[in-house]
């Protein structure tokens, strides 16, 4: 068997036949895109077993145990000898090395298996059409559901604007409010019953009101109805996030906003639309996706995922590689109501089994799994806000709320009132 050659050049840093690994970051790293070692044979055969060494380990990376020192051990070349050895030692070397790359890649099975570091297996389905509202036509009386933890239609608001702390104000049910959330009457502007909330921008800047929760929980929905302006032009952030953030952290720039979790501070997901640019085809306002702060992202802003399985940035396009069901892209009417719904499932801590799924009028819109949220338990989603951001004022740029539900299980769009 010929001898195999192999480059004496070694990496700074760990790496694996499909990318670097971060090293600093453990059990937790995932491979980029680095370019992957040199090895080459001077015989078909070595070749033929280095590229079944290579597929293999290519599965052990995007598991997420190339850093695992066994498998980095097993996959590592010998140390070059001054000299070729001879055939019967090269024999030797080559057979112990498959033995030793075998044995790595079983006992990395067991660990995959028995502590779940690789992506979580397919995930069961998730609800569509009816929910809890269904049992509460109009949404009366749906506060007092085991299983819903708010619920605010803003009926009992007194006043034409939201207070900056809710206490402070007869009837609002919220914790705090930023700038102006807008109280109105006008029957055009409310889903149902008599009053709504609105936003609208006459400058750069962002509207929010915060509901929070003591100590969150695990998995949260939210349900509300949105309706953009019939010429609404399209908007840097629009509709309702969810926020687990550690105590003191805020959704304000250098709190959350801007701060790529680190498993303890703080993640999230915003049901959110791209504006169109002006060379675009795409009407206002524009794609439907999740704007998400997660442990993985590829830069200090979210990313944004898409039904499609399109993420922005590309990088993290790999996290949708498996167990992802493609779904076309949405953009909604503007002018009119509709239901949306955001569902933040948290991880085990140490699991990729985080998971955000959204619905539309009580139809399953994306759903997002194989995500990494938190590295403790302690962090939960325990935040609901209302999110309104514009970065290039234009006309128009106005919207309504009404009928919030957030609750521990799906909750579906509300049921009509008899007669009505």
């Amino acid at each position: 068997m010929p001898a195999l050659r192999v480059s004496n050049r070694m990496p700074r840093e760990p790496r694996c036949v499909s990318g670097w690994v971060d090293a600093s970051k453990g059990a937790d790293a995932v491979p980029g895109s680095g370019t992957p070692r040199r090895l080459c044979a001077a015989g078909a055969s070595p070749r033929r077993n280095l590229k079944g060494r290579a597929a293999s380990a290519a599965r052990l990376c995007r598991s997420g145990l190339s850093h695992w020192s066994p498998v980095r051990r097993a996959l590592a070349p010998w140390p070059a000898a001054e000299s070729a050895p001879s055939r019967p030692r090269g024999i030797l070397l080559e057979t112990l090395r498959l033995i030793w790359v075998a044995a790595a890649i079983l006992v990395a099975l067991q660990v995959v298996l028995g502590q779940g570091l690789r992506a979580a297996d397919k995930p069961a389905g998730l609800p569509e059409g009816d929910g809890i509202a269904a049992k509460y036509p109009g949404d009366k009386g749906i506060e007092k559901d085991p299983a819903v933890v708010f619920a605010d239609g803003f009926e009992e608001i007194e006043g034409d604007v939201m207070a900056p702390v809710g206490k402070d104000q007869k009837g609002n049910r919220w914790d705090t409010c930023a700038n102006t959330v807008t109280i109105v009457t006008d029957p055009d502007k409310v889903h149902t019953g008599r009053k709504a909330a609105q936003v609208t921008f006459e400058k750069v800047g962002s509207h929010n009101a915060v509901k929070q929760f003591k100590p969150g929980f695990d998995t949260l929905y939210l349900r509300y109805y949105m309706k953009y302006h019939p010429q609404f032009p399209g908007c840097h952030h629009t509709g309702m996030l969810i926020l687990a953030g550690a105590p003191g952290i805020t959704l304000a720039s250098g709190s959350a906003t801007g701060v790529i979790p680190d498993g303890r501070n703080h993640f999230e997901a915003l049901v959110d639309t791209t504006p169109p640019r002006r060379s675009s085809t795409t009407p206002p306002p524009g794609n439907m996706n999740i704007y998400c702060y997660h442990m993985d992202q590829a830069r200090i802003w979210g990313d944004l995922f898409f039904p499609t399985g399109d993420v922005t940035p590309e990088d993290n396009k790999w996290l949708f590689a498996e167990n992802f069901t493609p779904r076309p892209n949405l953009n909604v009417e503007r002018g009119r109501w509709y239901c949306y719904e955001l569902m933040l499932k948290a991880n085990t801590p140490g699991k990729r089994d985080g998971r955000v799924a959204f619905w539309v009028d009580g139809k399953l819109g994306g759903d997002f799994p194989n995500l990494r949220f938190r590295s403790v338990e302690e962090l939960k989603p325990n935040h609901v806000i209302i999110v309104a951001h514009s970065s290039n004022v234009r006309p128009n740029q106005t919207w309504w709320y009404d009928d919030i539900v957030a609750a521990t299980s799906y909750i579906g769009p509300q049921a009509r009132v008899r007669g009505k």
